[in-house]
């Protein structure tokens, strides 16, 4: 009986330390299994951070080379206003000086007479710009179909013939040549800003 008792209890032993050893088995495997769990969250969690946080920060670099790329061209823009208006200030500085000269001075005579037999007017108002008006009054004082006077609306050069019933008018000015000039550059060149 001894005997038996001491198989039953060894029995019971061997019995208990392979549950233990199984509970211990399945202890470590699930433990394992949550944290390979726990692992595989984190990364895929991190993962999703990751890809959120580059979207971001792609949405910020498009949208400070958008921002940047706006600055250029703007700035582009502008410089090549100022450097057309200086363009056109310059002729502008030129037509002046042209309208000193002798040329200036035949070539216009020529054209009133031109365009004031052409037009058939009997009498005429003839406007320049007031450093032409002395010239201009010599040059027609043996016209007395033409009454000259003095503009501040002509600032360049050239004339306004005005019949004197005042039906008709003809703009010859430099002044608007140079506006009419400018304006069709900005608008087939595209540059205006």
């Amino acid at each position: 009986m001894e005997k038996l008792a001491l198989k039953l209890i060894n029995d019971i032993e061997n019995k208990t330390q392979e549950q233990l050893r199984m509970l211990e088995e399945n202890f470590h495997s699930q433990r394992e299994s949550t944290i390979h769990h726990y692992n595989q969250e984190a990364v895929e969690e991190s993962n999703l951070y990751i890809e959120q946080e580059l979207a971001e920060l792609k949405n910020s670099v498009r949208q400070s080379e958008t921002q940047f790329k706006w600055k250029v061209k703007k700035n582009l823009f502008i410089r090549r206003d100022e450097l057309v208006e200086g363009l056109f200030d310059k002729l502008r500085i030129k037509l002046i000086e042209y309208s000193k000269s002798e040329a200036y001075q035949t070539k216009f005579v020529q054209l009133i007479n031109q365009t004031f037999e052409a037009e058939q007017f009997k009498d005429a108002m003839l406007y320049v710009k007031e450093g032409d008006c002395v010239f201009f009054k010599d040059a027609f004082k043996s016209n007395s179909s033409i009454k000259v006077e003095c503009s501040n609306l002509i600032e360049v050069g050239g004339f306004i013939l005005q019949e004197s019933n005042g039906k008709m008018a003809i703009e010859m000015t430099l002044d608007h040549q140079l506006k009419v000039q400018k304006e069709w550059f900005f608008a087939h060149s595209e540059l205006h800003f």
